[in-house]
């Protein structure tokens, strides 16, 4: 019976709606009657967008560059063998650090020894030949002095004991030689380095005319150099900051920030790539620590400038489009103004522009997304000064902001 009475008074209501309507004006209805409709627009502002600006500022900023290098090592020696011979020993490892005069490689010697023993007996028969001959000599001289002989045999005898004189230092030449000889069955180290692979062993003959990669390289691996290249365009520049100071290079190794090496830049190329219009740059660096390996990939970095009085603004502030960089620069009535920018160099995290802005200048570095040419904003002007440096542009926090202007 309940059931029944509330279906009849529901079935009331629905067709007969306009007797239970209120008044006009009156009752909870008369709030979404006058409310604007979804979407219209009418009834409320349009949202004005948060953004964070930094202040540009004039400066001095130094001119770097920093490109792609790679370590080379100053001293490399193939050790190949200057006397046939069968390794005797050998007294190295793959990899093994060694020292100028180390020995490397023991080569067979017993037959270079002996006949160095059979040459000293040489100069040992000629120099009793010529003792001999000098008492003949004497001998001669007297008696011909005497008119006892002839001048003749005088200088028979004076022949004989020069031929000898020569035989003597014919000797002691050909043994030289042979020390010479004998040296070159000790193969030893001529620089402080390390080894390489060691292509060889005991048993083995080697020999003068082998080719390959000899039996060992020994790299020297302090000092090292730095080589890099520039554009031809930076030549002058470079020359120019030559004459007035020494150039730095600073090293730091792919993925790090560590400067792990510097040294003065010591050497220009003769003569610029053609083909890639670059011109090759040389600094020695120390690598008492190890840190550089040669053929080592690295990044170089040489100061060869200043711009002077260069506007800077963070990086984050620059933007790319259709009509090349520019910046958003809030105006004194709190809208944005497309700028059009000219950026020389980024430092860090900080671009140096040439043109388009002014010290003082509010850039827009965060909330750039939604922002158009003549658009209005809410604006957080930033500290950077005092704010804490980012890694990089893609990393960079926007530092606490210290002051916010809002439009009215």
């Amino acid at each position: 019976m309940i059931a029944f009475v509330v279906l009849a008074g529901l079935g009331y209501i629905f067709l007969f709606p306009h007797l239970n309507a209120p008044p006009a004006g009156k009752g909870p209805m008369t709030v979404a009657a006058t409310a604007p409709a979804a979407g219209s627009g009418k009834g409320r502002s349009a949202a004005v967008p948060s953004i964070v600006a930094a202040t540009a500022k004039t400066e001095d900023v130094p001119i770097t560059k920093t490109v792609v290098g790679n370590i080379e090592p100053i001293d490399t020696v193939v050790i190949r063998p200057q006397a046939d011979g069968v390794v005797m020993a050998t007294n190295v490892k793959d990899g093994q650090m060694v020292k100028a005069g180390d020995v490397l490689f023991q080569l067979d010697d017993r037959a270079i020894r002996a006949t160095i023993e059979k040459d000293k007996a040489a100069l040992a028969k000629d120099q009793a030949n010529l003792d001999s001959a000098n008492q003949d000599l004497i001998a001669a001289q007297a008696l011909s002095s005497r008119k006892i002989d002839t001048q003749q045999q005088a200088y028979q005898a004076l022949a004989a004991v020069n031929a000898l004189k020569a035989s003597i230092a014919m000797d002691t030449a050909q043994i030289q030689a042979d020390e010479v000889q004998l040296s070159y069955m000790t193969i030893k180290a001529p620089i402080d380095g390390r080894v390489g692979v060691v292509n060889t062993s005991a048993g083995n003959l080697v020999r003068t005319a082998d080719t390959g990669g000899g039996l060992l390289t020994i790299t020297r691996m302090a000092p090292l150099r730095v080589s890099f290249t520039v554009a031809e365009s930076d030549l002058p520049t470079v020359r120019d900051a030559m004459k007035e100071r020494q150039l730095d290079v600073l090293v730091k190794v792919p993925g790090s920030k560590e400067v792990v090496a510097s040294g003065p830049l010591n050497f220009v190329d003769s003569s610029v790539d053609t083909a890639s219009g670059t011109i090759v740059l040389k600094a020695d660096v120390a690598n008492d620590d190890g840190a550089l390996w040669p053929g080592q990939y690295i990044n170089a970095t040489v100061e060869i400038g200043t711009h002077k009085d260069a506007v800077t603004v963070p990086l984050i502030a620059i933007q790319q489009g259709n009509d090349g960089t520019f910046a958003f620069v809030v105006g004194p009535d709190k809208k944005v103004i497309k700028q059009a920018v000219t950026v020389v160099e980024t430092v860090g995290d900080t671009a140096v522009t040439t043109a388009g802005l002014k010290s003082g200048d509010h850039v827009v570095i965060d909330g750039q997304l939604h922002l158009q040419d003549g658009s209005s904003v809410i604006e957080t002007v930033a500290d950077i000064d005092n704010a804490a440096p980012a890694l990089s542009a893609a990393d960079a926090v926007v530092p606490d902001p210290i002051k916010t202007d809002t439009v009215q």
